[in-house]
């Protein structure tokens, strides 16, 4: 009778355990723990030979002093140079610039030294450099749409405030800033856009109106047939409601009477233009 013979299948078989085969002091050694097979130790083996002559530097410590870390910015490629030369970083600047923005060699002397002492390297620097120069111009294109809709907020405001009588009062603004205003003044109205603001704009107004009905502007007096705003339309009605002779005029037929009527239709129309159009 043959002898039986067993055997383990694949599954079946132990596992090699590699690491029961090295020398104690290697077998518990932390860079071991995460390695499972010989498959794995071949493979962290090729990945460290592929290192050897490439250069590594060691992080320095939290705690480094300035002179620790300014070595370990030159050692990564931090510019050699000093204030004088710009702290060794050359910049090429766009040979246009987005709209708005200009060259601030003030401000770029700051971020020099700031780059520097931050261990930048040219490459870095680049890239800093340029985003600063592309959010300025973006900032200025946002400020430039913002500045134009306010403007246009305030325009409405003041074709409200006006009603028909916004052509003669921009006039009057216009007229009593060319007159008294300094070329300083009209610069810094241009410039800072203040000279658009409603209030500023009101208060042209009415010295430019006052100086028209005086003759001072070679106007020779307000005209009889300027037109009001809608407050002095508003008050001018109010004064006529209480003058017994117009209201006479206007409720009777009779001498005056058409003519109190078209007076009084056109300080409505000034008052309330809205309803007018």
């Amino acid at each position: 009778m043959a002898e039986e013979q067993t055997s383990l299948s694949e599954s079946e078989a132990p596992e090699f355990n590699f690491k029961e085969h090295l020398a104690p002091e290697f077998r518990e050694h932390a860079s071991l723990q995460d390695i499972t097979s010989l498959d794995s130790m071949a493979k962290s083996y090729i990945s460290a030979q592929e290192m050897v002559g490439q250069q590594r530097l060691p992080l320095p410590p939290v705690d480094a002093d300035s002179e620790t870390m300014g070595k370990f910015y030159d050692s990564i490629g931090r510019p050699e140079g000093n204030e004088e030369n710009g702290f060794g970083y050359t910049f090429d600047t766009p040979k246009e610039l987005p709209e708005g923005v200009v060259k601030d060699e003030k401000m770029e002397k700051y971020f020099r030294k700031s780059m520097h002492e931050a261990g930048l390297t040219q490459k870095q620097a680049d890239q800093l450099y340029n985003s600063q120069i592309n959010y300025m111009g973006e900032f200025v294109k946002h400020g430039k749409t913002q500045q134009e809709s306010t403007e246009k907020e305030w325009d409405k405001s003041l074709r409200q405030d006006f009603g028909l009588a916004y052509t003669e009062q921009m006039e009057a603004a216009n007229q009593a800033i060319e007159q008294f205003g300094s070329d300083e003044l009209r610069t810094y109205f241009n410039q800072s856009r203040i000279g658009n603001h409603p209030e500023m704009i009101k208060f042209a107004a009415k010295v430019g109106t006052m100086v028209m009905e005086s003759g001072g502007m070679g106007k020779g007096g307000r005209k009889g047939g300027s037109q009001l705003t809608p407050d002095q339309a508003k008050q001018e009605i109010a004064n006529l409601q209480q003058s017994s002779d117009f209201m006479h005029r206007y409720n009777e037929a009779g001498a005056g009477h058409i003519e109190a009527v078209e007076q009084m239709q056109r300080l409505h129309n000034a008052a309330y233009p809205e309803a007018a159009e």
